[in-house]
C-alpha cells in the first residue's frame, strides 16, 4: 500500500498518524478519482421532466427523423368482418318441383349443366295432367256448339220463330261455355303448361301418349346445382326435383361487431378474398344491413351483391370481407408516429432541436396512411414519423434503467 504524504520518525508519533490516515483517507487520491472523465451517454431522459428525451449533438438518430404536424384529415377507414360467407343470389334461385303427381319417363338435364330459360328439364307422365287437358278440350267442344246455336237463335228470333226468352237462354249457354274454357285454360297454365302447348290442345286429335305427358322448364338461365330426378320414379308436387341457380351475381354475407352497426349502410363497397383465389379481389356494394342483433355473437349481419360472370365465386364459400366506410374528417396522425410502448400507445411530440416528449394517445379508426387520435394529441402539434421506433427504444432503455413502469 502507499501513501500520499511522509511518515514520522518515531514509533508512537507513526500509529498516531495511520490511524489519521485510514480515517480520512488519501484527499489527493480522492480528487484524482473524481476528476476522472465519464463516458458520454447516447441519449438521456431530463431530470425531474418524465417522458422528455434528450439526444446528444451528433447522434445519428437525429439524421434519420422525419416530422409531420397533427391535423384534421379525410380518412376513409376499413371494418373487417368476423365471419364472411358467399350464398347464391336468392332472387335468382329456384327449387322446381312438378305441379302435378306422376312419374318420369324422361330427364333432359344433368347436375352442373348450364340451361336457359325455358329449357325442359325433364317429362313427366302424369294422369291428372291429361284430365285437365281433357277437361280443356271438352270446354272447347262445347263453347264452339254454344256458339253455333247462338247464331241460329239470331236468325231465327229475327224472323219471329221463337221468343226471346229462349234466345236469352242459348245466350247464358254460351257466356258459360266461355267461362268454362277460360277456368280449363288457366289450369292448363298453372300446370306449367305455355300457350303454344295449350294451342297445340285444339287439334282434331291427339296421340294418346302426349296427353299426359308435361314438362317442367327452366324459370331463366343458370346452372343446375342440384338434381334428384330419376326415369320411372313415381313423385308428388312435394318433392324437390331441380334446383336452378343463376350465379352470375353472388349474395355475400358478412358479420360485423354490434360497435360497427352505426358504421354499416347500403351503398358501402366491400372487398372480398376467398382461399381458392387469394390474388383475386372481388368487389360488391351493401344492399342490406340487419335489422337485429345476433344475440349469441353479437354481431349485425350486413348482405352484398358481387358480380361474378366468370362463376369463380361459389355458394358456401368462406371469404374474408373488408368494408371501405365513407371519409370523415378526424384529428390524426401519420400511422409511423404510432408505437406501442409496454401497454401504452404513445406518439413524441418534438420539444426542441434534440428534444422529444413521449405523449400517451387513444387511437380510433385508421386507413392506410394515417390513425386517428382522439386524446393526447391536438391539432397542428409536430410528431415524429420516421425514427418514432428509434425513441422508443431510448425511452423504454430509460425506463428499465431506472425502474420505471414500461
Amino acid at each position: 500500500m502507499s501513501f500520499c504524504v511522509g511518515l514520522p520518525s518515531s514509533p508512537v508519533p507513526l500509529r498516531i498518524a495511520l490511524l489519521l490516515l485510514v480515517a480520512i483517507g488519501p484527499p489527493s487520491c480522492q480528487s484524482k478519482q473524481e476528476d476522472a472523465p465519464k463516458p458520454p451517454a447516447t441519449a438521456a431522459t431530463v431530470p425531474n421532466e418524465p417522458g422528455i428525451i434528450e439526444l446528444p449533438d451528433g447522434s445519428p438518430t437525429l439524421a434519420r427523423l422525419q416530422t409531420d404536424r397533427v391535423a384534421l384529415r379525410p380518412i376513409r377507414t376499413a371494418l373487417k368482418a368476423q365471419a364472411g360467407k358467399v350464398l347464391a343470389n336468392e332472387n335468382r334461385l329456384a327449387h322446381l318441383s312438378a305441379r302435378v303427381p306422376g312419374r318420369i319417363v324422361a330427364v333432359y338435364a344433368d347436375l352442373g349443366d348450364r340451361v336457359k330459360e325455358g329449357d325442359r328439364l325433364l317429362l313427366l307422365d302424369s294422369p291428372a295432367f291429361g284430365e285437365a287437358q281433357l277437361e280443356y278440350r271438352k270446354a272447347r267442344t262445347t263453347l264452339s256448339v254454344t256458339e253455333q246455336a247462338l247464331e241460329r237463335a239470331k236468325a231465327l228470333i229475327d224472323r219471329g220463330a221463337i221468343g226471346a226468352g229462349e234466345y236469352q237462354r242459348r245466350e247464358a249457354d254460351y257466356e258459360n261455355a266461355r267461362a268454362d274454357l277460360h277456368e280449363a285454360e288457366e289450369k292448363l297454365h298453372l300446370l306449367g303448361m305455355t300457350e303454344r302447348e295449350i294451342r297445340r290442345l285444339a287439334a282434331k286429335t291427339l296421340p294418346h301418349a302426349e296427353v299426359a305427358q308435361v314438362s317442367l322448364r327452366a324459370p331463366f338461365t343458370g346452372d343446375v346445382i342440384e338434381r334428384s330426378a330419376t326415369i320411372g320414379e313415381v313423385i308428388d308436387p312435394n318433392k324437390t326435383l331441380f334446383t336452378v341457380a343463376d350465379l352470375s351475381t353472388v349474395w355475400v354475407r358478412a358479420d360485423f361487431p354490434e360497435q360497427q352497426a352505426g358504421r354499416l349502410k347500403t351503398g358501402l363497397t366491400i372487398e372480398l378474398r376467398v382461399s381458392a383465389y387469394p390474388d383475386r379481389m372481388f368487389q360488391g356494394a351493401i344492399t342490406y344491413v340487419g335489422a337485429v342483433i345476433d344475440p349469441a355473437t353479437r354481431t349485425i349481419t350486413a348482405r352484398a351483391d358481387v358480380s361474378n360472370p366468370d362463376g369463380r365465386l361459389r355458394p358456401e364459400m368462406f371469404a374474408e370481407v373488408t368494408l371501405m366506410t365513407d371519409e370523415q374528417s378526424v384529428l390524426s396522425v401519420p400511422r409511423g408516429a404510432v408505437q406501442q410502448a409496454g401497454s401504452r400507445t404513445v406518439a413524441f411530440i418534438v420539444r426542441g432541436p434534440r428534444r422529444f416528449e413521449s405523449r400517451e394517445i387513444t387511437i380510433g379508426e385508421s386507413s392506410d396512411d394515417y390513425v386517428q387520435v382522439k386524446t393526447g394529441l391536438a391539432v397542428g402539434d409536430e410528431v415524429v414519423t420516421q425514427g418514432s421506433y428509434a425513441l422508443k427504444s431510448e425511452l423504454l432503455r430509460e425506463q428499465m434503467a431506472t425502474g420505471g413502469p414500461l
